[in-house]
């Protein structure tokens, strides 16, 4: 009897199990390649609605790695990611890829299996260029479901340890706030990102704590460009030594994105990330 009740629950064991099999998602390869030979995105691809990857910094003593892992319950199909530098063009750049080739390219293509990872890492010149990464739509839509990642970025210097700081993937929004604080000798430099074909001005509104305005300044965007200022010296010198919270609106309701780096006085940064309001 035992034997014969031992056999039922393997058979019906094996059967869960090749049923599972059956309802689970197909996983595709993950892996990075060059770009289709279609080349930079059409101007219409870019419509200010995929994600971004923001603080993409190249060159000197600068790099960025992007890691990108599929999150959701099927695969990702191929995927097209796109780099412009600051003024709006479209960026060659050269990024060793997870398997280890080097590709230079104005971007990458990618495909991600569920659970999957793939990462880029940046090799720039004693020159530097920043910019950003757009994450295009694919078969499956825009605003990729599933996918997370994120962008490191490095500051190398021989004469003390790396400095770094991580910025996860952002989805462009009308309207942001970010804290800021310009005590104890932090600064604040901001790093403003046009995702969209057509030019803006960004006002950014800059409250004390008591929520009194004390300036708005506007910002006149290119299409497709990136924007690294700083708050307490080109912006609104008299945030220095207090804090207080930053409002970024479009003036057109167009989308923008917006990170910032806080630095302390030994020069070592922290990543700073804007917060979407839920109305």
């Amino acid at each position: 009897m035992k034997l014969k009740t031992y056999g039922l629950l393997v058979s019906f064991m094996l059967s869960v199990s090749l049923l599972a099999q059956d309802i689970q998602p197909s996983t595709a390869e993950s892996r990075i390649q060059p770009l289709p030979a279609t080349g930079p995105p059409q101007a219409i691809q870019l419509q200010g609605v995929e994600f971004v990857v923001p603080e993409l910094i190249i060159g000197g003593e600068w790099t960025t790695t992007i890691r990108l892992t599929n999150r959701g319950k099927t695969a990702i199909p191929t995927t097209n990611v796109y780099f412009f530098d600051n003024n709006g063009n479209a960026m060659s750049a050269t990024f060793q890829i997870t398997s280890g080739s080097i590709i230079t390219d104005h971007g990458f293509s990618f495909s991600l299996g569920v659970g999957g990872i793939v990462e880029a890492t940046f090799i720039g010149t004693s020159t530097v260029t920043f910019g950003f990464a757009s994450i295009g739509c694919n078969t499956n839509g825009c605003g990729t479901p599933g996918l997370y990642g994120e962008a490191t970025l490095r500051n190398r210097n021989a004469t003390r340890p790396d400095f770094e700081s991580v910025f996860p993937l952002e989805y462009p929004a009308s309207v942001q706030y970010m804290l800021f604080d310009g005590r104890a000798g932090v600064t604040t430099v901001l790093y403003l990102v046009n995702s969209t074909t057509t030019p803006q001005t960004v006002n950014i509104d800059v409250y004390d704590v008591n929520s009194k305005l004390l300036r708005t300044v506007p910002i006149p965007m290119q299409s497709e460009a990136s924007l690294i200022l700083s708050l307490h010296g080109d912006l609104a010198p008299e945030t220095v030594g207090i804090q207080g919270t930053l409002a970024i609106r479009s003036a057109s309701t167009l989308p923008v994105t917006i990170t910032g780096l806080r630095i302390n006085p030994s020069n070592s940064f922290s990543s700073m990330r804007a917060f979407i309001p839920s109305n």
